[in-house]
């Protein structure tokens, strides 16, 4: 899908910037010390980073050049390569291509760049050879060495991937990934019919994919329209990865509002042959179907109530272990021939339907979990440039544009009289919609967590949470087990006062 430019433009030069400079310094660091590990690791982040933001933004040559040259970099990183003066040389010789391909995205220029020789070097570097000189015709020795993969990853049985519109370099990813020891998977997720908000679970599935180090190849619908949930309830990506399937799948399962996940390797070394993974093995849960296909997943349990029952918020939080047989208990259905028990569940069933539950998005701060109530979040953002705004409030640390609207952006450190760090690339910024007084403001946090459930009777009187924070800007205090969860009172964050319903 067509992407409006314009809208992040301005992320993607400061972005880019950062990440050459970022390179620029690490290659002259590890010039002077080969050994410099950590140099190498700064360097492959930095262009992986270039190399999904020139993706999502179209500027295919920068991405392509960027993934060729991670290849040396994660041999370099995993010592399967030694650093030698050869391949300084050449990933010197790269990272000024791609300075000059930046530098054009960024003025809207075209240095007409012929990748095929760089190209040539880097493929030949990366098969364990030395960088060749010019040839005439370098993609072509370059493709050669594995045309039967490239074939075999296009034609995996029972993989349908006309509907994912990729490109011939996504599709080439897809067969150089084997080369490196990995696996190119086909992701297809659900979420329940009745999600709240899908725009923080879609958050929560690109955080798990990037902690699982999971590259997304191609998304269906495009990663921007999933963020703002122009989509229906289900999605497909294509990824890489060096995980385990089952691994990929109970992290996404562990998501809440995740109706089923399908983790399908489509490689030409993947053992699945285009079918779906297998399920790892699992003890045996009390009244588990006999049926040969797998248990449904763990989350599955919450989608048909809107107003969940008190077990399945309980298994929320006791994950993975533990979380069936909690979930699984309620039914009344495990009791069949007894019909006292069965009316004693029924009768508990009906009082648990009454409790209350609040549905809250945490995030952390200065090494405590906090949390906003979701029915006032509208999106969670990573961080991207902030304006400053002359006379404004001290907490308000500026605005941004979001989607065309100015938003105002509050320093939550700040106003919580917390001890205020350097904004880092990891912040996060929560939009929260105040519908009475027809405003929006983002909420500057360290790291968003997920979204859980809570009882309203497990939330206790903001008492002496903290010395350094005001009580009056929190709603109350949770816990779960023997976690704390304080409750921010966004209202009075924001406006200095609460409405008269709260």
């Amino acid at each position: 899908m067509n992407l409006d430019l314009s809208e992040y433009m301005g992320a993607y030069i400061d972005g880019s910037r950062e990440n050459l400079d970022t390179m620029d310094r690490m290659l002259l660091s590890l010039e002077q010390n080969p050994a410099n590990t950590d140099a190498v690791e700064e360097i492959f982040r930095a262009a992986h980073t270039l190399k999904g933001m020139s993706a999502t933004m179209g500027f295919e040559k920068i991405a392509h050049l960027t993934h060729e040259m991670e290849n040396i970099l994660d041999k370099l990183r995993s010592h399967k390569m030694e650093v030698s003066a050869a391949v300084i040389d050449l990933i010197f010789e790269t990272f000024d291509v791609l300075r000059t391909l930046v530098n054009d995205s960024i003025e809207s220029t075209d240095s007409n760049i012929d990748l095929s020789e760089i190209s040539a070097k880097l493929s030949t570097m990366a098969n364990g050879g030395a960088a060749p000189a010019a040839s005439s015709s370098p993609r072509a020795a370059a493709s050669a060495a594995a045309p039967a993969k490239k074939s075999a990853a296009k034609a995996a049985p029972g993989i349908d991937l006309s509907d994912m519109g990729m490109s011939e370099f996504e599709l080439s990813s897809l067969d150089e990934a084997g080369d490196d020891g990995k696996h190119a998977y086909m992701l297809h997720v659900s979420l329940v019919a009745d999600c709240l908000l899908k725009g923080p679970r879609i958050f929560m599935v690109l955080r798990t994919l990037d902690d699982l180090q999971c590259d997304i190849v191609k998304s269906n619908p495009d990663v921007k329209d999933l963020e703002n949930e122009k989509f229906d309830r289900t999605f497909k990506m294509v990824i890489i990865s060096d995980k385990q399937p089952e691994q990929i799948r109970d992290g996404i399962e562990s998501i809440s509002e995740i109706e089923t996940v399908e983790v399908t390797d489509i490689s030409s070394a993947g053992t699945g042959g285009g079918q779906p993974a297998a399920p790892p093995p699992e003890p045996a849960r009390p009244a588990a179907p006999a049926a040969s296909a797998p248990p449904p997943a763990p989350r599955a349990q919450a989608a048909p109530a809107p107003a969940p029952a008190a077990a399945p918020v309980h298994a929320e939080y006791n994950e993975p272990a533990g979380a069936a047989p909690q979930a699984a208990a309620p039914q009344t259905a495990q009791s069949a021939g007894e019909p006292g028990q069965a009316a004693a569940n029924e009768e508990e069933d009906k009082t648990k339907e009454v409790i209350e539950l609040v549905q809250l998005v945490t995030f952390t701060m200065a090494g405590e979990t906090y949390a906003l109530e979701i029915q006032q979040v509208e999106a969670i953002i990573n961080l991207v440039p902030i304006t400053r705004v002359p006379k404004a409030p001290n907490h308000i640390d500026g605005v941004i544009n979001l989607r065309g609207e100015i938003v105002p952006v509050i320093n939550t450190r700040r106003r919580l009289r917390l001890t205020e760090i350097e904004r880092r690339a990891s912040d996060q910024i929560i939009i929260l919609s105040f519908e009475d007084e027809k405003v929006k403001a983002g909420f500057l946090v360290d790291s968003v967590q997920e979204v859980i459930r809570l009882p309203e009777s497990a939330i206790e009187p903001p008492s002496r949470v903290s010395e350094s924070v005001d009580v009056e800007y929190l709603r109350g205090v949770g816990k779960i087990e023997n976690h704390i969860i304080i409750l921010l009172n966004a209202n009075r964050i924001v406006f200095g006062k609460t409405p008269e319903n709260s």
